[in-house]
């Protein structure tokens, strides 16, 4: 009977899929991505999501970043 040792369970934190992956299986660098996100308060989250999960973050992401440079860039706000 065949026996693999060193497998770990990967499972999206969001859409919670998983696999389990032997160490060094390429996989575990192209199909899962780890996140880390910091909350308004400054903490910041850490999670892991499948490789369709990280498609949909990315997009998150720049939808944010472009919000966050036209707040840098807007002066009409600020007060002299």
């Amino acid at each position: 009977m065949a026996r693999t040792t060193n497998i770990t369970r990967y499972t999206c934190d969001r859409c919670h899929a998983s696999a389990y992956l032997a160490d060094g299986d390429p996989r575990t660098s192209s199909d899962w991505h780890d996140i880390t996100h910091t909350t308004v308060d400054g903490v910041a989250q850490g999670t892991l999501v499948c490789t369709a999960c990280w498609q949909t973050f990315k997009a998150l992401a720049a939808t944010q970043d472009a919000a966050y440079a036209a707040y840098l860039n807007n002066t009409t706000d600020r007060k002299e």
